[in-house]
């Protein structure tokens, strides 16, 4: 299991009276820009002052699972840190307390602050996936390939795609171990992205042969629904995380 998190719910108290209630699974997510050559010290720093404060919010029920990503490839970010949960205001509750934990190590802060200077912030919500709410992310391999999208307005659509046509696919591919699992996230609020696709592996190679693949075979088994989708979701972004 993976876990981690430094400041991934900044903006989530202004969605509290709207989201808090449902039950689903939430995904509040910091990606980081780092100074490549001080990288290793930020995952230390993760590791020996982050991950023991969000563990004691695991145990406390707040959140259900955390983790920690470093690039391998794609863009500019460098360093990933997510939360998971199924409800807002005890992930509110929980970073609350985090934060008041968390700055009476001011040098470690600091230190962080240094070596990751920018972040972009995002929370999703989970549509689609192999996992139920309350198992996502909870186990994971040592990969995970993230394909970040840019979509039109008519985004409800592109969930109805992957539901009926993209899901069963996948599912079946989980079924035959060519990947750990899969879940397709709404945006709701950060950046620019309105729509992920995070497909876990068992090695660099796995995940990037699974990517290639997945086309064809879901234009194949799909033509019009992935030819819609691809007018509606017409850009992205890939990433591949080392998790472990």
């Amino acid at each position: 299991m993976t876990r981690g998190g430094i400041c991934v719910w900044t903006a989530a108290a202004l969605l509290a009276g709207g989201l808090a209630q449902a039950q689903d699974a939430y995904i509040l997510a910091t990606y980081y820009r780092c100074t490549e050559a001080k990288e290793k010290r930020a995952d230390e720093l993760f590791k020996q002052t982050a991950a023991p404060l969000l563990e004691k919010q695991v145990k406390a029920g707040r959140l259900t699972t955390f983790g920690w990503g470093r690039h391998w490839f794609g863009g500019a970010w460098r360093r990933m840190e997510y939360a998971v949960g199924s409800n807002l205001d005890q992930m509110i509750d929980a970073r609350n307390e985090y934060i008041k934990d968390f700055t009476q190590n001011a040098a470690a802060a600091e230190e962080f602050g240094v070596i990751c200077s920018s972040h972009d912030d995002y929370l999703w919500r989970r549509v689609a996936s192999s996992q139920a709410p309350a198992a996502l992310a909870q186990y994971r391999p040592a990969i995970a390939m993230s394909t970040y999208f840019q979509c039109e307005s008519n985004e409800e659509e592109a969930d109805a795609i992957v539901k009926a046509a993209y899901a069963p696919v996948l599912n079946q591919h989980v079924k035959e171990g060519k990947i750990a699992a899969w879940s397709w996230l709404e945006h709701v609020m950060g950046g620019l992205a309105r729509r992920a696709l995070v497909i876990d592996a068992a090695s660099h190679k796995a995940a990037l042969g699974y990517w290639a693949a997945l086309a064809k075979t879901l234009e194949a088994s799909s033509p019009e629904a992935s030819k819609k989708f691809g007018s509606i979701c017409h850009s992205h972004t890939d990433y591949v995380w080392d998790l472990k």
